[in-house]
């Protein structure tokens, strides 16, 4: 028999005594680009590994926790493009071009563009040769809509709920959630992408399926070295080269360390920084020595990446998930999928059988092979269908 909640714990601690629920968001993107390892092609040579990897992956996680909610988040082609419009040189390096879709006015686009030639003139940069796509690169390419078109179709039997927007990231979607969950809700976000260990607390923990670790605020110093209230602190000032983010002029982790070990130990605040370097330009300036240009590019906020703005601004609107960059469209949709029930009319793991029998996922063609690889997915069916009965209930 459960033991009632004393009265003054209750008021000292209104969560006392209320069940937890636990809820895993799955960065899709990242997990499915990982998932393309698996090279599984059906008899008519038709390429499903990234379907039956992800799907594998998910399952092992679901069978070290029993979740009562799974929502996978998908970016569209031109996710992203929010964060391109405050900052243009956003994921260029992996040619992506916004400017057709955007709603930058033409002055605005032209004036972006001329940034670009400036910079590309002032740092001498030469175009890069186009890189020859790898086989497996290849293999992605070619399969990856197809293939997360058939996730997304057997997600509807299993109850998992997933969303794709075509201006919003998956990482601003999953933001979202972790800022509007419930009071007792505890959070497993999964994925590779460690810039999403910013949202950690001591509710949300990020599990690294490539590494196999869960971070949480618990062991993330132990782990990564310096405190997770750090992590948009060092992408700020030191940039992120797969989006194309730039850095300050000079600056790295070895570098930014040096000038404030306190990053090591505890949260520390841009200005935090900016100040600190600001002493050492003084400093040296009054013993008459040549202050460090790496130092002084702190305090004036210098990059060799041309930012049409403040450098400290723009780059913690575009590294810093605390504000999530959503479309009201984006927004709204979340709302109302975020706890709602789900109808379980017409769903079915008859139906999910058939569907992969049909779209050729070989692997899992054999019933019984089909009933044990899906036993840790009947647990989340389960609690959702109960969910739906009691709702309509009342």
């Amino acid at each position: 028999m459960a033991q009632p909640v004393r009265k003054q714990i209750k008021e000292a601690h209104p969560d006392a005594g209320v069940e937890s629920i636990y809820t895993l968001l799955v960065d899709g993107g990242s997990l499915l680009r990982q998932s393309f390892k698996d090279n599984r092609v059906n008899t008519n040579g038709i390429h499903y590994g990234g379907v039956f990897q992800f799907l594998l992956q998910l399952r092992m996680i679901m069978q070290k926790k029993d979740f009562d909610y799974v929502y996978v988040f998908f970016d569209a082609h031109d996710s992203g493009i929010l964060r391109y419009e405050i900052y243009p040189p956003y994921k260029a390096n992996r040619d992506k071009d916004y400017a057709e879709h955007s709603n930058l006015s033409d002055y605005m686009k032209e004036y972006n563009a001329y940034l670009e030639r400036m910079q590309n003139h002032i740092y001498k940069k030469k175009e890069k040769p186009v890189k020859e796509l790898t086989p497996a690169e290849k293999i992605v390419k070619e399969n990856f809509d197809r293939e997360r078109d058939l996730l997304c179709k057997y997600f509807n039997e299993l109850y998992i709920r997933w969303m794709i927007d075509e201006k919003t990231e998956g990482d601003d979607l999953i933001s979202y959630y972790v800022h509007h969950k419930l009071p007792n809700e505890k959070v497993v976000i999964m994925s590779a992408d460690e810039d999403l260990t910013q949202l950690i607390s001591e509710s949300v923990c990020v599990y690294n399926n490539i590494k196999k670790k869960f971070y949480s605020h618990e062991n993330f110093i132990r782990l990564k070295g310096y405190p997770y209230q750090n992590v948009v602190l060092k992408k700020v000032f030191c940039g992120d080269k797969s989006d194309n983010i730039g850095n300050i002029d000079g600056v790295s982790e070895t570098r930014l360390a040096e000038l404030m070990p306190e990053i090591l130990t505890r949260p520390v605040a841009i200005n935090e920084v900016r100040e600190r370097a600001k002493e050492k330009v003084e400093e040296r300036i009054s013993q008459k020595k040549k202050p460090l240009k790496w130092q002084e590019n702190i305090v004036n906020g210098v990059s060799r990446t041309a930012y049409p703005g403040d450098f400290y601004e723009i780059n913690e609107k575009i590294i810093s998930l605390e504000h999530p960059l959503l479309t009201p469209e984006a927004e709204e949709e979340l709302k109302e999928m975020m706890h709602n029930v789900q109808d379980p009319e017409g769903r079915s793991f008859e139906n999910l059988y058939s569907y992969m029998i049909e779209d050729g996922i070989d692997e899992l063609s054999d019933s019984d092979r089909f009933a044990f690889f899906f036993e840790p997915y009947k647990s989340l069916t389960d609690k959702e269908v109960k969910r739906y009965k009691k709702e309509i209930s009342k």
